[in-house]
């Protein structure tokens, strides 16, 4: 029994060092080319051993980014340009459960699962709605620290995520 108790021992330490050791890639000061505070990025991000970001079906009014850690997507963050007549707040309503409002662009809001921010702007000399939606893909235990991270993020992306589209005030 007490070689059974020393193996269990042994393991359960093993498992206590390998989750608390801290990251192995350095926080990216960008989100696939976003420049974006690394403070306001690191509470979304696991530890792991490697981070990349890639873009996917992206083009000149669209941007999808997805962020992994060791291969696992951690983060998706999507950003467009609509129409002045569309509410996007409204139609993603759906996905936003225990929605609260947030002072990000003209309306925000975040979820437990999502944030959505829009604000008006002019985009090709034209009146437009610019939006921006992060999803983080790990379940937190933890709630409203994970709303406060998503809050924190919109808060830093998406005043420089509208700038990149080119979308004036």
């Amino acid at each position: 029994m007490r070689r059974g108790t020393a193996t269990v021992s042994v393991l359960l330490a093993g498992l206590v060092m390998a989750c608390s050791a801290p990251a192995q890639y350095a926080v990216p000061d960008d989100v696939c080319g976003v420049a974006v505070d690394g403070s306001a990025l690191a509470p979304l991000l696991p530890r792991g051993k490697k981070l990349d970001q890639t873009t996917a079906n992206s083009n000149a009014d669209t941007s999808r980014c997805r962020v992994r850690v060791d291969e696992r997507g951690v983060l998706s963050v999507e950003s467009y340009v609509t129409s002045v007549d569309n509410n996007p707040v409204e139609t993603k309503a759906w996905e936003l459960v225990h929605p609260a409002k947030i002072q990000v662009g003209d309306d925000a809001r975040v979820g437990d699962a999502m944030a959505i921010a829009v604000a008006t702007c002019t985009y090709r000399a034209e009146p437009r709605k610019f939006v921006v939606q992060a999803y983080p893909f790990t379940l937190a235990s933890d709630l409203p620290k994970r709303r406060d991270a998503l809050t924190r993020f919109m808060e830093a992306y998406f005043p420089a995520a509208k700038k990149a589209a080119g979308c004036a005030s």
